[in-house]
């Protein structure tokens, strides 16, 4: 089952090794990926919130977490494009939020529905 999982993660872009490298193994990898599939919605409706009302402060700390937590579990494009945001969001760049939010809830689909086959696996 393990490696069915790695292999499904990694025929979609996502950098397995390092995620498993930098939770220790596999075990709490495939946990903190679990606990992340749950959150992640969550997570995303509050950004969208914090987008709506034109809250950058709230925005960047909500990106800032998204990316790190993709970051760490292999997500590396879904995390670039958070950072970009996190950096936008810094700079009170809302013209740069606003001009790139579909291409980032596109993404943000398309992860979350690697994580959702992912939690059926």
């Amino acid at each position: 089952m393990e490696e069915k999982k790695k292999n499904f993660l990694i025929q979609n872009g996502v950098d397995v090794e390092a995620g498993i490298e930098n939770t220790m193994d596999f075990e709490t990898y495939n946990e903190i990926l679990l606990d992340f599939c749950e959150s992640f919605p969550q997570e995303v409706n509050k950004f969208n919130e914090y987008k709506n009302a034109g809250d950058m402060v709230n925005y960047e700390i909500i990106v800032h977490a998204l990316k790190s937590n993709c970051r760490t579990l292999g997500f590396n494009e879904m995390g670039e494009m958070f950072y970009a945001h996190e950096q936008a969001s810094k700079q009170n760049d809302i013209n740069y939020v606003n001009t790139h939010y579909e291409e980032l809830i596109n993404a943000v689909k398309k992860t979350y529905n690697i994580l959702n086959t992912y939690k059926g696996l």
